[in-house]
């Protein structure tokens, strides 16, 4: 799991560089907020995912037969993190395509 947030960094790192790059085309830039925006979009589906799953991992050896399925307490703070995540994504994004097509107007120019 570790080595996976480790690649999906890197590869977010290397798209924000070549979006903002001066040697960049502009079909380049916006295929790098393209992907951009699709890595933002499967992370926030990614934690509507984890912040609304509510089941509880059962140990198989203190199982009873017959007893209900336990289910997880509500637990409010998942919501404030998932607003607050994607508000972060979304702000992070705009900062992004600020500065990509700043460093396209200064390439034309």
């Amino acid at each position: 799991m570790f080595l996976g947030i480790v690649l999906g960094l890197v590869i977010m790192g290397a798209t924000v560089y070549m979006a903002i790059n001066k040697k960049s085309t502009f079909h380049l830039r916006l295929v790098c907020l393209g992907a951009l925006a699709l890595m933002m979009i499967t992370v926030i589906i990614c934690l509507f995912v984890i912040f609304s799953d509510d089941t509880v991992v059962i140990d198989p050896s203190t199982l009873i037969v017959g007893e209900p399925a336990p289910v997880k307490e509500k637990d409010d703070s998942g919501f404030f993190v998932l607003i607050f995540s994607i508000i972060f994504f979304i702000i992070l994004f705009a900062v992004i395509v600020f500065l990509t097509m700043r460093e396209h107007k200064r390439s034309d120019n």
